[in-house]
């Protein structure tokens, strides 16, 4: 290096030859930042060539802020204890496309926030659950709460009724007192608290090995619906709140090879918010284990170990699965001594289904039977001594009888199972078992939560030839490429589209004339231009992808050819385009393949249509067949409610393809042009815009003003010792009748030491700044321990965290509403309407896709069709409900009414408040009241079941305040919104309950009709 360059490092400098003090400095600043989504080093200091005093180029990637924002975050930066001159750029504020090259030539990754621990991170948007999610752990506390008090009676019960056990009849009285999990669940259904398309399901009861019941629910989520996530969250929710301890042993069961590796590297992963979900229900004491690792006594007593396991490895069908039941030297301290025949007698009493060693002419029985067997060391024994918490992902491949028996005799204390199909019982066979659907997400749910893409778009040509076809599949790739690099240009974000060609033959020995075969396809995509290095085979040959990082920036890949390779557990949400080749002769791989395109990017829709969507171009296969295969791979993966979405081209004739309707104004409609204002915000002096959750609301919140007493005011230990004391316990064989309940105490000194840190990382994607957090934690661990030892509030951290994150989201919306409000006084935030592009014009036409004949809405009370509605003609779609039919047709019968319009929600029309989601409307009607303006009215129905819950509450109070907010600013009519006389509009936000709500919608807008 010439003079000119650096020079050598000097003693302590650290990255970016900056002093390590510095670099501290910076970091602690850029953490307390909000808005801020990383920073990047540019200039000298990237490319390594610094001097000592070189500027430190900085490009702050922000995309909320505003100029105003980056100014006053830029003026904080000059206060900084550092020495070095800073020349610091807002990203999104970089206008000059020959500085953008430079940076982008040059620049580092200088810092990004870290991720929070108990919520699943997003790359895109909060980091909170998706709305499903947690209303399905919910539903999991609901059942957890009914079954700990359904045990406690049973266990009355049954020890009542122990005495007369050796009476016959009594026999069958025992078994339905001791099948608490039924009771418990009996009693959600009278509750109304399963899925209603489940509920009238008989429960199917389990029993272990020993006699007793076994709760074993199953949770309804379809492919890319996170089970892996709500597996983990679950996993604290039964050990806390149903079991009250926090070790323990979790068998996690998958199906294949690759599920098995995908599960295994991110709970291995310390870093990953699944592991740290684990952290917080073991009290920070995890290990994850592979069948074949050491696993000792004192493992199962002082960590939670969760142990993954193949489904074939469990399942008694080989000699080479008979390995996991086969005595072995590295389990340890689970059974006696070999040589106290006493104690191994007193343990098949305990636990009578144990393998062990007896006579070799007996059967296994009667050697459980025999004083004086020895029970075997096996890692079967130890799964039926430790009673495991079981987890079965993807439960729809677990379902063969000898499966179901194995799992069974492991003893579980707990069953989840997860399954986008899950099995259900048959009506007509007498004692037959099923799922017990606690859960069920439905396909629409993953759309609106943006975890899916959607429409599928589907090709179907008479193609000239296979390479047609694919150069046609390119070509959209091409499309989706370009749209990727204007969506990066516009906001950083990242997306490379693939595309997954589906070839007839695979391997060296399978070239064959008249087929297309990998090799074929790969050199008609280098005609086209695609280097070896955008290419990928996935073959049971071949597999070139291994363990590349596809989503990394740094790879090239953009196709990816397999015959039938990618299954279950292979995921990359950059796979858009299906160029199905075999698509006629390998219909059952298509299907598959189609599952493995529907994730969308970072789980966050992109606003660019194209894509959000996804394509399946296929080859010599006639529409019919396709659209039904693509249907079939949808119900697979537990989206069969989609089926409406997907979109085709040709076979018009195929009542089995959706088919395009197109709806227009109404006649006496079509000039007018209806505006309806939308929730803005307007800087003096600026122009008004949509207002923006983060940047606008989140962004101003008072932090400071968090009322710490009201965290965690009324929580106490789920799992407090017995008379409060601590000290050794003594683990008998009585833990065997408990699970572990010497467990819920400490070995020595009691629980886990509590760790403030981790709580602190578990409530970041709440309030991001890290130090009013570890403030707000440590009071509160401050206050509890005047109550607690440390030990009893460390046993149920877990549910400590869970209620500091209801408590601190519940203090969080109260500050956004304050904050909201006064905002709307101030004039920041409007509910006007200008007649502008801000607000939101009502559409002039729209095209449903539709299967079948399309039904017609029909009024109630003549039959007769619809004639006010906005659109016509008013069709009834499956995402209108009885009442929503109901409530349309009693509208059109108002003679005051002069036209309404039903809000598709999440695609058209919305209104933001103080909390991150929209909320959006059912149904947009204008009527003239005599001798009144006219007005319009925003109305969101309701079931009346959910009166008074938390969403309902603040549906209402939005609606409420934008009622109170809203004003007519228009300078000139545009169409005139009022709709004969062009004067001015008023605008009415509200909600109706689905009781009595004739007589509300009579009293509150056409009592005046009605008296006349």
């Amino acid at each position: 290096m010439s003079s000119a360059g650096k020079s050598a490092s000097a003693p302590g400098e650290g990255a970016f030859g900056l002093e390590p003090g510095a670099l501290q400095a910076l970091r602690v600043f850029f953490d307390a930042t909000e808005g801020l989504q990383r920073v990047w080093v540019f200039g000298s200091r990237a490319r390594d060539d610094w001097r000592a005093r070189s500027d430190l180029d900085l490009a702050l990637d922000a995309p909320g802020w505003s100029a105003k924002d980056f100014l006053r975050v830029k003026e904080r930066m000059k206060d900084l204890p550092i020495v070095y001159p800073l020349d610091v750029v807002h990203w999104q504020g970089v206008s000059t496309p020959e500085f953008v090259a430079q940076i982008e030539r040059d620049r580092k990754l200088f810092w990004e926030p870290r991720r929070g621990a108990v919520s699943l991170p997003r790359t895109l948007g909060a980091t909170d659950l998706k709305k499903f999610q947690d209303e399905s752990l919910q539903k999991l506390d609901a059942l957890v709460t009914e079954l700990r008090a359904r045990k406690a009676e049973s266990d009355t019960a049954v020890a009542a009724m122990t005495q007369f056990k050796a009476m016959e009849s009594m026999q069958d009285s025992l078994r339905t007192a001791a099948d608490y999990p039924r009771h418990a669940w009996d009693a959600l259904r009278k509750a109304g608290a399963l899925p209603p398309a489940f509920a009238a399901l008989r429960h199917s009861s389990r029993w272990d090995g020993a006699g007793r019941a076994i709760p074993n629910i199953c949770l309804k989520v379809p492919t890319g619906g996170g089970k892996t996530l709500l597996a983990a969250a679950s996993v604290g929710k039964v050990f806390n709140g149903f079991l009250q301890r926090d070790k323990g042993l979790v068998l996690w069961v998958v199906p294949n090879e690759a599920i098995y590796r995908q599960t295994l590297k991110t709970l291995k992963n310390r870093d990953h918010p699944y592991h740290q979900m684990l952290q917080v229900a073991g009290a920070g004491k995890v290990k994850i284990l592979e069948k074949d690792d050491p696993l000792t006594r004192l493992d199962v007593e002082s960590h939670l170990c969760v142990m993954l396991l193949m489904l074939a490895s469990a399942s008694r069908q080989s000699k080479e699965t008979l390995r996991f039941f086969r005595d072995r030297g590295n389990v340890l301290g689970f059974v006696p001594r070999e040589d106290d025949t006493e104690a191994h007698w007193q343990l098949l009493q305990a636990v009578p289904n144990l393998d062990a060693y007896g006579s070799p002419w007996a059967s296994a029985q009667e050697v459980r039977a025999q004083k004086g067997s020895i029970v075997k060391s096996s890692l079967g024994n130890v799964m039926r001594l430790a009673r495991p918490m079981v987890i079965i992902d993807e439960g729809h491949h677990g379902y063969t009888e000898t499966a179901l028996q194995t799992i069974d005799g492991f003893n579980p204390c707990f069953m989840l199972e997860l399954s986008a199909t899950p099995r259900v019982p048959d009506a007509r066979v007498a004692g037959s078992s099923g799922s017990n659907m606690l859960v069920d997400v439905r396909g629409t749910d993953l759309d609106a939560a943006q975890m899916i893409k959607l429409p599928i778009n589907v090709d179907v040509r008479r193609w000239a030839d296979w390479q047609s076809c694919l150069a046609e599949s390119a070509r959209q790739l091409d499309t989706l490429e370009r749209e990727a690099r204007l969506l990066e240009g516009e906001t950083g974000r990242y997306i490379r589209p693939i595309m997954l060609v589906q070839v007839e033959r695979t391997g060296r020995d399978q070239v064959d004339a008249g087929y297309i075969h990998a090799q074929d396809a790969r050199a008609f995509l280098a005609q086209l231009g695609f280097s070896d290095a955008n290419i990928r085979e996935k073959t049971s040959e071949k597999d070139e992808i291994g363990d590349e990082e596809l989503l990394s920036p740094t790879s090239q890949v953009r196709v990816i050819i397999t015959k039938q390779a990618l299954q279950e557990g292979w995921d990359c949400p950059f796979a858009y385009v299906l160029c199905a080749l075999a698509a006629s002769k390998g219909k059952r791989a298509m299907t598959q393949l189609v599952g493995r395109i529907l994730r969308l990017p970072q789980v966050c829709k992109t606003g660019h249509g194209l894509l959000d969507a996804c394509y399946v171009f296929c080859h010599n296969a006639g529409t019919g067949e396709v659209v039904k295969a693509i249907k079939q791979s949808l119900e697979t993966e537990g989206m069969g409610d989609l089926a409406i979405s997907v979109r085709g081209e040709g076979g018009a004739n195929d009542p089995a393809v959706p088919q395009p309707v197109a709806l227009q104004r109404r006649a006496g409609l079509e000039k007018l042009r209806i505006f309806i204002p939308t929730v803005t915000w307007a800087e003096p002096g600026g122009a008004r815009r949509p207002l923006e959750y983060d940047s606008d609301v989140l962004a101003l919140l008072p932090w400071e003003q968090v009322n710490v007493q009201a965290l965690a005011q009324d929580w106490k230990p789920g799992a407090m010792p017995e008379g409060g004391g601590g000290g050794r316990v003594v683990v008998d064989l009585r833990v065997l009748d408990d699970g572990f309940a010497p467990a819920r105490q400490a070995l020595e000194e009691g629980a886990a030491p509590l760790d403030p840190a981790g709580m602190v990382r578990a409530l970041l994607d709440i309030a991001p700044n890290p130090w009013l957090v570890w403030g707000w934690v440590d009071a509160v661990l401050s206050r509890l321990m005047v109550q607690w030892p440390a030990r009893v509030v460390g046993a149920s951290i877990a549910s400590l965290v869970e209620q500091l994150r209801k408590d601190l989201e519940r203090e969080r919306d109260r500050l956004a509403q304050e904050v909201f409000d006064r905002l709307v006084q101030q004039g920041c935030i409007e509910f006007c309407l200008r007649a502008d592009r801000q607000d939101y014009e009502l559409p002039h036409e729209m095209v449903l896709d539709v299967v079948g004949k399309p039904k017609k809405l029909h009024r109630v009370s003549d039959d007769a069709d619809m004639e006010k509605s906005l659109l016509a003609p008013a069709l009834h779609t499956p995402d209108i409900n009885e009442f929503e039919a109901l409530f349309a047709g009693y509208l059109d019968e108002q003679p005051a009414l002069r036209w309404w319009h039903r809000n598709a929600a999440r695609a058209q029309y919305g209104l933001q408040g103080w909390r991150r989601h929209k909320v959006y409307p059912d149904f947009v009607f204008g009527y003239h009241p005599q001798g009144n303006q006219a007005r319009v009215v925003l109305l969101e129905t309701k079931g009346m079941h959910l009166e008074g819950n938390a969403d309902t509450l603040y549906k209402q109070a939005l609606l409420d305040r934008l009622t109170q907010a809203f004003s007519d600013e228009r300078f000139q009519s545009v169409g005139e919104l009022a709709l004969e006389e062009g004067g001015q509009c008023a605008v009415q936000c509200d909600l109706v309950f689905d009781q009595a709500w004739r007589a509300t919608m009579d009293r509150r807008y056409f009592a005046q009709t009605i008296q006349k």
